[in-house]
């Protein structure tokens, strides 16, 4: 029987810093202890998807160089709260042959709202709330629907991916909601009409136009979040 693990312990595990018998203790914690494994995996997929947008790679025992997946796990949109941790690549697998989910750009667009949402908060990040349409898509060739007259602008932000520059545009709407439009030159298989998903305490709408493809992000439940979606996706200038 081991001892359960330390929070510094589950920290290490996160960042795969523990050896054999104490990463063994961990998983067995967290298969006992459902509420914390979705937390731990969701550390898991936010330091995947960071270390994607930086292009970090991460070295692993033996000199190799494990590079972070594309894709977040499919397993938290399936697994159920009660699933062990075996049980959930199990799931996992099994969703995954089902469905193959939103397009990847989608995790970009999660992550950059909440890095978005992190830099508001962090006096050493300034946020750049200053927003030309016209510049972006002249040096960039993306286009942005209209934003709706009483959406604030509170930072504009181009994250690199493996299609060229994707661009982040936070809001702040009258009501106080913050949303992220995120927008990537990249023809992918989303809907021409906007679709929304749950991502852990976010909510996502996807679609298409033409060669573009944009998400939004929020706070709100999915029903909300895609009803915006679909007005902002007719709203263009």
């Amino acid at each position: 029987m081991t001892d359960d693990p330390t929070d510094l312990e589950i920290n290490a595990y996160v960042d795969d810093q523990l050896d054999p018998v104490r990463r063994f203790a961990v998983e067995t914690h967290l298969s006992r202890h459902p509420s914390r494994a979705a937390q731990v995996m969701d550390d898991l997929s936010v330091r995947s998807a960071l270390a994607l947008l930086t292009g970090d790679v991460s070295p692993v025992q033996g000199g190799e160089v494990r590079r972070t997946p594309r894709r977040k796990p499919l397993w938290r949109r399936a697994a159920p709260l009660g699933a062990s941790i075996v049980g959930v690549a199990v799931a996992a697998a099994g969703f995954i042959a089902l469905s193959e989910g939103p397009p990847g750009y989608v995790d970009y667009a999660v992550t950059s709202h909440r890095i978005a949402m992190m830099r508001a908060v962090m006096d050493s990040q300034n946020e750049t709330p200053h927003f030309d349409s016209q510049e972006i898509a002249l040096r960039t060739r993306i286009a942005i629907p209209k934003f709706p007259q009483d959406w604030r602008v509170t930072d504009v932000q181009l994250f690199p991916t493996n299609k060229g520059p994707a661009l982040l545009v936070a809001v702040r709407t009258e009501e106080g909601q913050k949303l992220s439009i995120f927008a990537v030159r990249e023809k992918t298989g989303a809907p021409e009409r906007p679709d929304a998903i749950r991502e852990g305490e976010q909510s996502v709408a996807y679609w298409r136009r033409g060669d573009m493809s944009y998400a939004l992000t929020g706070e709100q439940e999915p029903g909300a979040i895609d009803a915006t979606a679909e007005a902002l996706a007719r709203y263009w200038s």
